[in-house]
């Protein structure tokens, strides 16, 4: 609602004014685009067995990739370039992506007991 409590539409400007004012200066609604692309596609790769060729490998985060940008509603190039870490990418088809997932769920558990 605007100051006369009309209902006006928000834009992209209203929520990255209103992120730049609440988390300061260095966030934008991008950063939350690229954090949810990232957590969807680490998920979606925690279900997927690893193949062992890679072009079976690249098929697969082809398909990752689709099910993001689906959700982002971005091409996959744009998805993969801008809206998922790379590291994802690597740690899955290095095989480290689950162990490395567990780890950081025992540091978070760790430092909520604190």
């Amino acid at each position: 609602l605007d100051e006369d409590g009309s209902r006006r539409p928000i834009r992209s400007d209203d929520v990255n004014r209103y992120i730049r004012e609440t988390a300061g200066a260095d966030f934008s609604s991008k950063h939350f685009r690229t954090w949810g692309g990232t957590i969807h596609a680490a998920s979606l790769f925690a279900q997927t067995e690893r193949p062992e060729s890679q072009a079976q490998q690249k098929r697969v985060m082809n398909g990752v990739i689709d099910k993001v940008a689906e959700r982002l509603g971005n091409t996959r190039a744009i998805c993969r370039r801008c809206y998922i870490h790379p590291q994802v990418f690597e740690a899955w088809s290095e095989g480290r992506l689950l162990s490395e997932m567990a780890d950081a769920n025992k540091r978070k558990r760790s430092i909520a007991g604190l």
